[in-house]
């Protein structure tokens, strides 16, 4: 296998190998990682990276590279940094461009991914791979891990199992499209299903039957006049208020049918000031009077650095600022268990996930160039 010849030139490599999330492909008919995780895999080889592929799904592997510390540092506890882009992308319904043929053009690389976050990836890989080819990398006092995880879009399910199986850094910066601005707190997610069970009949006689929708009013009028309130006044200091979305409700079919089931969807954003599991024990105290069930989709913890943490400061060096962000990446799931991380990267995510997806070259050429700054200064000097 050859490395590519430049970072562009990687990124279209990148995008040319379909890896849509089949928990986000909406047809089912998305392949998932394992193509992408195949060539990812084989470029790390080709740096000389101790490279593991681990399966965490049927087709849906990480891929984990390892770049231990030279010189004085080589055999020691040498500081440990991840590099951490996700190899998986949302599908590609309504999109305006071929989605897996990149095109390069106005200054710019079109294709699915190519924001978010095959280009954040590429940017780092281009960097890493400079960097070893350099007579820097003989002296490094940093072991450096090109940690590349599955299924980040819908539940970042390759990054758990990452760490379930006993990964852990000094510092990790989760790939994503920032604009080159650290992102060093982040909401948490909590998406639960609250369901009503009901008794069903025909409509002339609703009498002999239990209405579900009417079962989960309270619940909702809970939802609109407690704990949203609540969650909004709950103010975090850099993540400001968390929030509560009640984005779906569901029941009934047919209009001459007594439901016998409806259920309700809630997006809840939390910070660390109101942790999940505080919020989740308030949704069901909520539910607790009407005999509903409470089903978690997602548990997302949020995660806040401090702006003066070491490691931040390293980075910020090298970026055009610091800031916090009300979404979620890997950088939580990596917090959670002991790994300080934050979310960086070039690109807008304004890109992300968008009918027309790109992102600039001077854009990709810039961060390249920031990350391979940061990793020649981190790897000289240590901690």
């Amino acid at each position: 296998m050859k490395f590519p010849s430049s970072v562009v030139e990687l990124l279209c490599e990148l995008v040319a190998r379909p890896s849509v999330s089949p928990e986000g492909d909406a047809g089912g008919t998305a392949p998932g990682e394992q193509v992408m995780a195949d060539y990812v895999a084989g470029l790390l080889r080709v740096l000389g990276g101790e490279v593991t592929v681990t399966e965490v799904q049927p087709g849906r592997p990480n891929v984990v590279g390892r770049f231990p510390a030279r010189g004085e540092r080589e055999g020691q506890d040498a500081p440990v940094v991840a590099l951490v882009p996700h190899l998986d992308t949302v599908g590609v319904a309504g999109m305006t461009i071929p989605p897996f043929a990149p095109e390069v053009r106005e200054g710019r690389v079109y294709g699915r991914g190519a924001c978010d976050t095959k280009g954040p990836m590429a940017a780092a890989l281009w960097a890493l791979a400079q960097w070893l080819r350099s007579p820097g990398a003989e002296r490094s006092r940093v072991t450096w891990v090109f940690a590349a995880t599955m299924g980040e879009e819908e539940m970042s399910t390759g990054a758990k199992a990452l760490c379930r199986s006993g990964f852990r850094a000094d510092f990790a910066v989760a790939l994503e499209p920032t604009d080159l601005r650290i992102v060093r707190a982040e909401k948490g997610v909590l998406r639960v299903w609250v369901e009503a069970a009901g008794r069903a009949c025909h409509g002339a006689t609703p009498e002999r039957g239990d209405n579900a929708i009417y079962r989960l009013l309270p619940f909702l009028r809970a939802c609109q006049e407690e704990l949203a309130p609540l969650l909004a006044a709950a103010r975090h200091p850099d993540l400001g208020g968390a929030s509560l979305n009640l984005g779906v409700v569901s029941g009934g079919g047919e209009l001459n049918i007594v439901p016998d089931v409806c259920r309700a969807g809630l997006d809840i954003r939390t910070h660390p000031g109101m942790p999940n599991d505080e919020v989740l024990a308030r949704v069901q105290a909520a539910e607790a009077a009407g005999g509903l069930q409470v089903r978690v989709h997602r548990d997302g913890p949020p995660f806040a650095l401090a702006a003066d943490h070491p490691w931040v400061k390293k980075l910020a060096a090298h970026a055009k600022g610091v800031e916090v962000a009300p979404w979620f990446s890997d950088a939580n799931v990596l917090n959670a268990h002991g790994t300080p991380a934050v979310a960086f990267g070039p690109g807008s995510i304004a890109q992300a996930h968008t009918k027309d997806e790109f992102i600039e070259v001077a854009a990709l050429e810039e961060g390249a160039r920031a990350l391979g700054a940061f990793i020649d200064e981190v790897s000289g000097a240590g901690t």
